[in-house]
């Protein structure tokens, strides 16, 4: 086993364990954290790592039972696997991002005072939660 793909393997149980954070976190501020829900995500990411580590594990111990020339190149098993393991990676990587942009760019309500990072054409909104976004006709507090 190289140091990359243990690198990989770290950085792919990393990214699955912040995707469930940042999942958990959002539920809570937007009040309707499920418990059940919780752990079915740290049991389904738990599941998904085994499987890509057993995954790379089998292709570790029989790298060449399958070889095949893909335009000039040889892809033994075990490239395929480190390929298919890059893959959720990249997919993880891809939900984690979506949510950490959904963070910096969404709105989060306090119970007192919502705070927007979009709003009044790109400047910055905050306001008490019980009162109402200005009408069409009316000028906001903080234009």
């Amino acid at each position: 086993m190289t140091i990359n793909a243990l690198r990989l393997g770290l950085g792919l149980l990393a990214l699955i364990a912040v995707n469930i954070i940042l999942g958990s976190i959002d539920a809570f501020l937007d009040k309707s954290f499920d418990r059940g829900k919780f752990l079915r995500g740290i049991i389904k990411g738990a599941i998904v790592a085994a499987c890509f580590a057993v995954t790379y594990l089998i292709g570790w111990l029989n790298p060449d039972v399958l070889a095949v020339t893909i335009n000039g190149e040889a892809v033994n098993l075990l490239t395929a696997v480190t390929l298919v393991v890059m893959a959720g990676f990249l997919f993880y990587a891809k939900e984690v991002i979506i949510k950490l942009a959904v963070f910096v760019h969404g709105q989060v309500d306090t119970g007192e005072l919502v705070v927007s990072a979009t709003g009044n054409g790109g400047r910055n909104t905050v306001r008490a939660a019980d009162q109402h976004p200005p009408d069409a006709g009316e000028s906001s507090p903080n234009a």
